[in-house]
């Protein structure tokens, strides 16, 4: 009796992960999961969490010194095989010196792998030449694959972020 119900569940399980879908490799070695209902989402090297390399692009598009202040225009490439469900940052001012002079808060959020998103900051009262450099820093509130805002460690989140030298301005992690 006991043989014959290891043998209907492991019937079952097979019948279960054949349904689930197809495994399937991108000519740039990503691996996709394709579903039968014709869905399919990006799988990583140890099956849904972030790999150690995996990180997501932030490049400065633009900076623009206004009257109220300094705009820079900033872009996530979220090159990473998970969404990005949410990510907070804080980027830190510094006139010069060690002196913080003002900090941003911005989120980016919904940004699936392959696709962007672009968000502005606005530093006040200052203007662009006056900026020496730019900290990205304060990636607590994130949702990327298996990390979320209660995972230890709070430099997980900021690992994911590789910050991009785009020349238009110092800007750091």
């Amino acid at each position: 009796m006991r043989a014959r119900a290891a043998a209907f569940a492991l019937l079952w399980a097979i019948t279960n992960l054949a349904s689930a879908g197809q495994q399937a490799t991108l000519d740039d070695g990503r691996k996709v999961l394709l579903t039968d209902d014709g869905r399919w989402e990006y799988l990583t090297a140890d099956e849904g969490s972030l790999g150690q390399q995996a990180t997501a692009a932030l490049t400065v598009e633009r900076v623009e010194s206004i009257p109220q202040g300094c705009r820079i225009g900033l872009q996530l490439d979220n090159t990473l095989t998970t969404p990005i469900r949410s990510l907070v940052l804080r980027f830190t001012a510094y006139k010069s010196g060690p002196v913080a002079y003002e900090t941003q808060t911005r989120g980016f959020s919904l940004i699936k792998p392959t696709d962007n998103q672009y968000r502005e900051i606005l530093f006040r009262d200052v203007s662009c030449d006056n900026i020496a450099q730019v900290q990205v820093h304060g990636a607590k509130n994130c949702h990327v694959g298996d990390l979320t805002k209660y995972t230890d460690g709070q430099d997980k989140c900021l690992s994911l972020i590789k910050v991009v030298d785009s020349g238009l301005i110092k800007i750091y992690k």
